[in-house]
């Protein structure tokens, strides 16, 4: 089969290799449509903390079953169309017997610390291979995993109808979590500047739009909610993003940082203290995340097609990441296709 080995950052080595076999416990998924992620491009340029080369990539990814273990629980069929959620891990930490899987204390990713869906075929554990509804494409079940990221965050936030959430960065992730707020019914507030994503913010449901390259983002909040923020969600990971959060936030309000953070942060911890703010971290998502995911967009609660920016081969990854590179103020979601 082949695939794309990133073997140094900014040099993937084309690869011919044989099909991986199947272990007992796994299915073999032939690759139909893989997303490039965020950490994939700052793998791509050796500056994720947590990715190292050689890696595969591609842990946001659709396909169908092409082989199946010898003691797989369920009954799956040769060609039936599904998704994964690429988190590996041990099952026997207190986090993974307590119902916390997603914080495993030997957490692997997908893509990440096992090779990834920038390939032709993948075996995965059957326990993270769920079935990909029929109303949904093969593009739309390859970005059910970044909706699952933005919908963990708001079941993590306890986001209620009728709430204000305020969102820093509409980037992919930052749009995933607008979506998923305003599908439980929260008004919410999308900061960013760069006005071309801003406007796709408001395409796809935000109430209220900020540039805060051109007007400070405390004082539009004022003007905007006088009486209080519920939420904040960083979605950026940036040291001066992250302290926004804190420093416009009103009293007893919740901070959420899904951002992935490479960098030490100084932070007003004064601030927190005196303000009763809470500061929470979310890392990424467990199966009903997934599953509520695929719900909100059949019920048409979220759009993920205006996301797309444009839809390369898979074995094209090279002029992909390319593309990213000269388009990267306008990027939102590049997605490989394998059929």
């Amino acid at each position: 089969m082949w695939r794309a080995n990133l073997i140094k950052p900014g040099q993937f080595a084309e690869e011919e290799v044989p099909i991986p076999s199947v272990e007992d416990d796994q299915l073999l998924i032939n690759v139909k449509v893989c997303g490039i992620c965020g950490s994939d491009i700052h793998a791509f340029y050796g500056k994720h903390p947590f990715i190292k080369c050689p890696i595969v990539l591609g842990h946001e990814f659709s396909g169908v079953v092409s082989a199946v273990g010898t003691k797989v629980k369920n009954k799956w069929q040769i060609g039936e169309r599904v998704i994964v959620e690429p988190s590996l891990i041990c099952g026997h930490c207190y986090n993974c017997r307590h119902g916390r899987y997603n914080i495993c204390d030997e957490l692997k990713v997908i893509g990440c610390q096992s090779d990834g869906a920038f390939a032709e075929y993948i075996a995965v554990p059957e326990e993270k291979v769920i079935p990909l509804n029929d109303k949904l494409s093969f593009e739309e079940g390859a970005m059910v995993e970044p909706l699952a990221v933005g919908v963990h965050a708001v079941n993590k936030a306890q986001l209620k109808a009728g709430q204000v959430a305020v969102i820093i960065g509409a980037g992919t992730i930052g749009l995933m979590v607008t979506q998923a707020a305003k599908a439980i019914g929260a008004r919410v507030i999308v900061s960013d500047i760069n006005e071309t994503k801003l406007e796709l913010a408001k395409q796809l449901g935000a109430d209220n739009i900020i540039n805060s390259q051109n007007a400070p983002l405390s004082r539009e909040l004022k003007k905007l909610i006088p009486e209080r923020a519920d939420v904040i969600f960083e979605c950026v990971g940036a040291p001066a993003t992250i302290r926004e959060a804190i420093t416009v936030a009103w009293k007893g309000s919740k901070i959420i940082i899904v951002g992935v953070v490479k960098d030490e942060v100084p932070i007003p911890v004064g601030l927190i203290q005196d303000r009763e703010l809470e500061l929470v971290g979310d890392l990424m998502y467990m199966k009903n995340d997934f599953i509520q995911s695929q719900n909100m967009v059949i019920e048409g609660k979220v759009k993920l097609e205006p996301m797309i920016n444009k839809i390369f081969n898979l074995k094209e990854v090279g002029k992909a990441f390319a593309f990213i590179e000269t388009n990267r103020e306008h990027v939102t979601k590049i997605l490989l296709r394998n059929y």
